[in-house]
């Protein structure tokens, strides 16, 4: 392993101060391997006078420090032990909560490596301290010049070893260690640096090693709260997009499994560790990614910050409510009354809560009326930022007009989007044959919906998509089901995935467009969940259930996930089967409380552009349900044979326009 620098592009970041950079390029040329961080706030301590950081050796342990302003005075000097050692006390203990990071000796714990944390006072000379030898020696194991010039060294400039760095460790560790692995690595980041780390809701199986020597006063025992979680570190174009702290309002277009709502929660912690003193907001359209957001952020202890908000859009206007007017909005989703209603509140100045930095993922199911208010709570300033993230080919709600994206069509907001719209293409979650498929329903879909003039291929990359790297374990695609066949089809592609490719039924979701659709008596939740108790597949709702209201968090799902397509955007899953596409052979006409059938796709040119708009919603729904699909992809077709939808899920190229 080389030396791995926490940002590597630091020299261009403003946010990183002068003292960070040194330390940065003196790790960079002093350090072989391991990790050098700067920047981070692990325990909520982390200020503009007081920044932290940490080191992590593979073969010699772990190292937080706090950067401060300023010279060492004779008066600071028992302040300092106490606060590093209060420092070590709080992440000490963070890092005894993992299974990765621990030795047990019977019923209590330790930690496998050294760790300690120091202080440095990098404006400090050396050879012009004011403070005496005695105190100096005092300090030896508290306080450094920085990692490279130790102040107990008053006669000379010489590096400092990684020997020397590591002495006068005070808390209990193994004293047997050898070296930490990368699994290790990304644990203490998962604690220290979450901005950094990818978490999933998958536990690790870890076994804690007995160590009999491993025992000591400062023991602690097992609580049995010890987890892991399945970690992976950002890359290093991640890392730098989490540190691209520039201001004003942008747009990043991304396709599924760019990692755009990880770059977010990321942004949204290192916004709201830099400003403490204002309020971050993080919000987007699905429930259920909203509760996988809080999931991580939970799971980041994140220090002490109670400044950073993460709710949905209508969980926001609710907010607003009961804040200002004392009072409810008429259900969980708000009108657009009560939300214009909560924009004059804005505009008359009566409502007081503002953010520094607004987030908003799932843009492109964002009305205008929604970006609105959310802009309209952004404090005024030149620091303040507002970015919106989405992807084009994941718009599962009907836009009121064609060919206009949502953020350009804000009431009273004039906002300049040329050269503030970044795409990223990267695809880290969809397997290779997986997003080959998906490559090529997209092409066929675009394709077909610009022939027909419903969007504009000249003014976004609407086939940005790209094809992830690892082997795909199984894709299948099977049409001409017959629709009271759906149920016996589902339970038959669950227990073919659990049995033949060793598939967990917690790595399963089933995703389908509806859970009922009365007017051609189609009830595929009840039917599903029917046919789940029968064969005894355990399996948890992420929605309403048919004949129970009760919904299981995300995060605490456990058996076969059981959601619409609208409401497992943000997520992914190991297997997805979609099934349930019967209703998508139709336009349901809310207003005239009718159907019309969808032939053709000169039939489609022929709509009126509002039933366009949901004939288009309905094909990038079926591209969002397999794009959450990492692994295995099966998708059960009921819909009619020849038809414009059943063209793009099987790709076919043989059928010509009729017009």
């Amino acid at each position: 392993m080389t030396i791995r620098l926490w940002p590597q592009d630091y020299e261009r970041k403003e946010h990183i101060t002068k003292n960070e950079k040194s330390l940065l390029r003196n790790a960079a040329r002093n350090f072989q391997c391991g990790h050098f961080a700067v920047g981070i706030d692990p325990i909520g301590l982390s200020t503009t006078a007081v920044k932290m950081g940490m080191y992590i050796s593979p073969q010699k342990g772990l190292i937080t420090f706090s950067i401060y302003q300023g010279q060492l005075k004779s008066e600071l000097i028992d302040s300092c032990k106490l606060y590093v050692n209060m420092v070590e006390d709080k992440i000490y203990s963070r890092l005894l909560d993992s299974k990765m990071l621990i030795v047990r000796n019977g019923d209590y714990k330790i930690l496998k490596f050294p760790y300690k944390h120091i202080i440095m006072f990098p404006d400090e000379k050396v050879g012009k301290i004011t403070v005496s030898n005695e105190q100096l020696m005092q300090l030896k194991d508290y306080v450094t010049l920085d990692f490279f010039r130790p102040i107990i060294s008053k006669d000379r400039e010489s590096t400092v070893s990684e020997e020397e760095i590591f002495k006068g460790i005070r808390k209990s560790f193994d004293e047997t260690f050898v070296e930490l692995n990368d699994r290790e690595c990304r644990a203490i980041f998962e604690r220290l640096a979450p901005e950094y780390t990818v978490i999933m809701t998958e536990k690790e199986r870890v076994q804690v090693e007995e160590k009999k020597t491993a025992s000591s006063e400062q023991n602690l025992e097992i609580t049995g709260e010890e987890l892991e979680y399945k970690t992976f570190f950002l890359d290093e174009y991640q890392v730098a997009q989490v540190n691209d702290m520039g201001t004003g309002h942008r747009v990043i277009l991304a396709n599924p499994g760019a990692g755009k709502s990880v770059l977010l929660l990321s942004k949204a912690f290192k916004y709201a560790s830099i400003y403490k003193d204002s309020k971050v907001l993080l919000t987007c359209y699905n429930k259920n990614l909203a509760d996988s957001y809080s999931f991580k952020r939970e799971c980041a202890n994140f220090g002490n910050n109670n400044n950073l908000f993460i709710m949905t859009f209508h969980k926001l206007v609710k907010t607003i409510y009961e804040e200002c007017l004392h009072d409810r909005t008429k259900s969980y989703f708000a009108t657009d009354e009560e939300i214009q209603t909560c924009i004059d509140l804005v505009r008359n100045g009566r409502v007081a809560l503002k953010f520094k930095a607004i987030f908003i993922d799932e843009i492109q199911n964002f009305d205008p009326l929604y970006l609105e208010l959310c802009y309209l709570l952004l404090e005024s300033g030149d620091d303040s930022t507002f970015l919106m993230a989405g992807d084009l080919n994941q718009t599962v709600r009907a836009q009121s007009r064609r060919g206009d994206v949502p953020w350009k069509r804000i009431n009273g907001v004039k906002l300049d989007f040329t050269g503030r719209v970044k795409y990223i293409d990267k695809n880290y979650r969809n397997s290779r044959e997986i997003s080959e498929y998906i490559y090529g329903m997209l092409n066929r879909m675009n394709s077909r919906l610009s022939m027909l003039g419903m969007i504009n291929t000249m003014e976004y990359e609407y086939n940005s998509f790209t094809m992830g790297q690892t082997p795909t374990i199984a894709l299948k695609v099977k049409t001409g089901i017959n629709r009271m066949s759906v149920k016996r089809e589902m339970i038959a592609a669950i227990k073919e995935i659990v049995t033949q490719y060793q598939v967990s039924y917690s790595d399963i979701a089933i995703l389908f467009p509806f859970g009922k659709q009365p007017l051609l008596k189609y009830y595929l939740l009840h039917w599903l969940q029917q046919g789940l108790e029968e064969a005894d597949i355990p399996y948890s709702l992420i929605i309403p259930g048919y004949n129970r209201n009760e919904r299981t968090k995300y995060y605490n799902t456990s058996g076969v996930v059981v959601s619409t397509i609208e409401s497992s955007l943000g997520l992914d899953f190991k297997a997805v089967i979609l099934a349930g596409l019967f209703p998508y052979n139709y336009l349901f006409l809310q207003e005239e409380n009718k159907i019309k059938k969808i032939r053709t796709w000169n039939g489609i040119k022929e709509m009126a552009e509002q039933e366009q708009n949901l004939v288009q919603s309905q094909m990038r729904s079926i591209y969002a349900a397999c794009s959450r699909s990492r692994d295995i992809l099966y998708v059960l077709s009921d819909l009619a044979p020849e038809s414009p939808m059943e063209e793009v899920i099987t790709k076919r190229t043989e059928q010509k326009l009729l017009f």
